[in-house]
């Protein structure tokens, strides 16, 4: 038992550390690709749209990397691919150099999301069976802290290589030494990390397949999904913070910082989510559920210290959609089909993800009264809400 658990802490550990250096890269810019797709002559709808879009495209292409994953256990193969596209972040600046305005930013975007979306399923597969033995909240709070150590750092350091450049274009640019780095250090985890045995075993899936979405999982990813739906994007909480007269006074360094702000408060709240949900299950999600409530309350007051509240608490819950989250689809789904099953629930997860960037998008550009963002973000965490009491009620079947 102990060297099962010895093993399972080195699998997280070392997936954990190939999170941590692609999130430098990718994390470190997406606190200022909104603000400089604004300076390439985007408005906050594009913004939202583009964003939302991306992260479509991501649990779209965890779809079909999920099922790929379970038919060929080609784990390795698509968490490489998934990885190498991590290159398009350091070739963003080419929209600027070519003179392109922000649509090849958009498309290089879309691109990277592309990536994530391909191997997530094959890496939160490898995590679930891996954690077995430990929990699969400790497992998966421990891989997003360790993600979210880079998460943190990244905007650190794009914050720094503008404040000392003052150049959009050298930040992106700089970029491509940590993707060296993750490229080097994934193939170094791949040489010494041994999957788990029962990854590479013949399940029947031919049961198994119909209960990918029983009902009882189908109304749990319709949950998630539209508390995506309601949940005011990180993207336009950094729109607007800088157009707040402190960013302008200070620089655009500061939206990095606040994103990096978001991450660090996603590190701790995964590990404490995690191991609070291998004891309470799915009642911790009525806490991050409800607390999404409240962000575009503060967001749209466009006071930055609201904004920075309102960062915090996105932080929150961001800490348990990428812990308990992903642990309860490991929980609710049959082992055969569990890739797949990633990819159905992060599906549902960016179709919201879309529909909150283009609401709360058009919101914004439409200035329109706070009452009918009220309105909406209370109807769709009150459906979600409701759903979720009937999965935990529900029994498995």
């Amino acid at each position: 038992m102990a060297d099962e658990r010895s093993k399972a802490y080195r699998v997280i550990l070392s997936f954990g550390l190939v999170s941590l250096l692609g999130d430098i890269v990718y994390e470190g810019s997406r606190g200022t690709i909104p603000e400089y797709m604004k300076f390439l002559g985007a408005s906050a709808s594009v913004v939202g749209t583009v964003m939302g879009l991306g992260e479509l495209i991501s649990y779209l292409s965890r779809l079909v990397g999920g099922y790929l994953a379970d038919k060929t256990k080609s784990y390795w193969i698509l968490v490489f691919l998934g990885y190498g596209l991590i290159i398009a972040i350091p070739l963003i600046p080419l929209s600027e150099i070519l003179g392109l305005g922000w649509t090849l930013a958009a498309v290089l975007v879309v691109l990277e999301r592309f990536g994530k979306g391909v191997r997530t399923p094959s890496r939160d597969t490898i995590i679930s069976f891996a954690s077995k033995s430990i929990g699969s909240g400790k497992g998966f709070g421990l891989h997003e802290l360790m993600d979210q150590i880079g998460a943190t750092s990244g905007p650190l350091l794009f914050a720094l290589l503008l404040a000392v450049t003052r150049s959009y274009r050298d930040a992106f640019l700089y970029s491509i030494i940590p993707y060296v780095l993750l490229m080097l250090t994934l193939a170094t985890v791949r040489a010494k990390t041994k999957l788990p045995a029962e990854m590479t075993s013949s399940f029947a899936t031919k049961d198994a397949n119909r209960k990918v979405l029983n009902r009882r999982t189908l109304a749990y990813i319709t949950a998630v999904g539209i508390n995506a739906l309601g949940l005011f994007p990180a993207s336009l909480i950094l729109y607007l913070a800088a157009e707040t007269p402190e960013v302008q006074a200070m620089g655009a360094w500061l939206p990095p910082v606040l994103y990096a702000t978001i991450q660090l408060v996603d590190a701790f709240f995964a590990v404490a989510f995690g191991l609070l949900y291998d004891s309470y299950k799915l009642w911790v999600l009525l806490f991050p559920f409800t607390l999404s409530i409240i962000i575009p309350f503060l967001s749209l007051q466009k006071s930055f210290l609201f904004i920075v509240a309102s960062a915090v608490i996105y932080g929150v819950v961001l800490g348990s959609q990428e812990s308990v989250y992903r642990a309860a689809v490991g929980d609710l789904t049959e082992p055969s089909v569990r890739a797949t099953a990633y990819g159905v629930f992060s599906t549902a997860v960016g179709l919201g993800a879309l529909g909150a960037g283009i609401i709360y998008g058009l919101i914004i550009d439409l200035n329109l009264p706070i009452y009918a963002a009220a309105a909406y973000v209370l109807a769709t965490q009150a459906a979600c809400l409701s759903l979720l009491l009937y999965v935990i009620k529900s029994k498995q079947g």
